[in-house]
């Protein structure tokens, strides 16, 4: 339990992201815990706070037959890469999973800080085939190491580009298919939920009830603070943790 304070406060930076972004809340909390706990464990620990985090995001966005009838093929997509990817947690070596995800994350650290010097986001095409390849590989990721989202947004900010709200349009449309890949991941994982003890199961509770909360607080400020510069200090916290798990995952072959 001594770890229990770090993981909440863990949760609450990721939610207050979340709540100024739409984006985030897998990735901190992610990147923190696995450097402390297995890739599986962390998915197990995660799932439920972070499903219910995306679902709140999402059901404020409104508009949910909307966004069902026009991402449904990237939300099925996401669906069964999650599914493939939460399998392959309990087949591929824990340091493996770790040295993935630090380098997806210095990877998204890196192109969005070049993304901000140039003024311009890395997009992928808006067609079909970049459509079902993105989602795939982004839920495979997701269900693998929670690192859905720098592929998925990287074709949501094509996909959404032309619509009247394009920053609204890609918050709600990820955090759909963060949802459905969340379900992916508890239909896999629901045999060691149930195994959990007590103590992980607080922790859980309290983990989602804080994610809630905090969500609304980055709610509040997300128009009252420069998000420019928050971006950049969660940036800088990502890529430090980033490195963290680079450091801990190969330091087995040492």
């Amino acid at each position: 339990m001594t770890a229990f304070p770090l993981i909440i406060l863990t949760f609450i930076v990721a939610s207050i992201f979340h709540g100024l972004t739409g984006i985030g809340v897998t990735l901190i909390a992610t990147t923190a815990l696995a450097s402390s706990y297995p890739m599986s464990h962390v998915l197990v620990l995660t799932v439920i706070p972070c499903l219910i985090i995306n679902l709140v995001v999402f059901l404020d966005g409104g508009r949910i037959v909307y966004y069902l009838k026009k991402y449904w093929l990237l939300v099925l997509t996401s669906f069964i890469g999650s599914f493939i990817g939460t399998k392959l947690v309990f087949i591929i070596a824990s340091h493996h999973l770790l040295i993935a995800l630090g380098l997806l994350i210095v990877g998204y650290v890196v192109m969005q800080f070049v993304a901000m010097s140039v003024g311009k986001n890395f997009k992928l095409p808006n067609t079909t085939p970049s459509l079902v390849i993105s989602g795939t590989i982004a839920g495979v990721l997701g269900g693998a190491t929670n690192a859905m989202s720098p592929l998925l947004v990287m074709y949501l900010l094509s996909a959404t580009e032309h619509t009247d709200d394009p920053k609204t349009e890609l918050i709600n449309a990820s955090n759909l298919c963060y949802v459905v890949g969340k379900i992916a991941q508890l239909i896999v994982l629901w045999q060691a939920l149930t195994a959990l003890p007590k103590t992980d199961w607080l922790m859980i509770g309290v983990a989602s009830v804080v994610l809630v909360v905090f969500l609304y607080l980055g709610f509040y400020f997300r128009d009252k603070i420069s998000q420019a510069m928050f971006k950049k200090i969660v940036l800088v916290i990502l890529l430090i943790l980033g490195v963290r798990a680079l450091i801990k995952g190969f330091g087995v072959y040492q």
